[in-house]
């Protein structure tokens, strides 16, 4: 009796040393790793695979403005020169927004930067006009600061 009660104990104690199976499936959700933000390009060199401030908002970027001091240039020029390669333009059927194109530059304005090009437009605006963009067209637009209205450009 007591060598069959011995038995019993041994294999109760064998069977609660076992691990329960895990699911196939769940092995393989955890080989799934999300993208790395870092990734060895060549033999030494780390690059970041998301994209930086600039590429998601080209308004960020950073911009330097250097305009030929001897032409007669409108603020429109100014905005048009930096919007080129920005993928934004100017709104094109909005009056306050050709009204302020029409404006001579000033001569101060001629050199700026560097700065981010969203700064630089409301620098070249100055603290009469608030900038609007519409992201789906990638157009700028401005109409007139008036007291009551938002947001005041210092």
């Amino acid at each position: 009796m007591a060598r069959i009660t011995e038995l019993l104990i041994t294999l109760l104690m064998l069977s609660g040393c076992t691990a329960p199976r895990r699911p196939v499936v769940s092995a393989l959700k955890q080989n799934t790793q999300p993208a790395p933000e870092v990734v060895r390009y060549d033999h030494y060199l780390l690059i970041n695979t998301r994209p930086d401030e600039a590429q998601r908002n080209p308004l960020h970027q950073i911009v330097n403005i250097n305009l030929p001091l001897n032409l007669k240039l409108t603020v429109g020029d100014a905005f048009t020169w930096l919007l080129k390669q920005s993928g934004y333009s100017l709104c094109a059927d909005d009056h306050p927004t050709q009204f302020l194109a029409s404006k001579p530059l000033p001569l101060s304005q001629y050199r700026l930067g560097p700065m981010r090009l969203e700064d630089v437009l409301k620098t070249l605006a100055g603290p009469g006009w608030l900038m609007q963009t519409d992201v789906l067209n990638r157009e700028v637009c401005f109409r007139l600061n008036t007291p009551g209205t938002g947001d005041h450009h210092a």
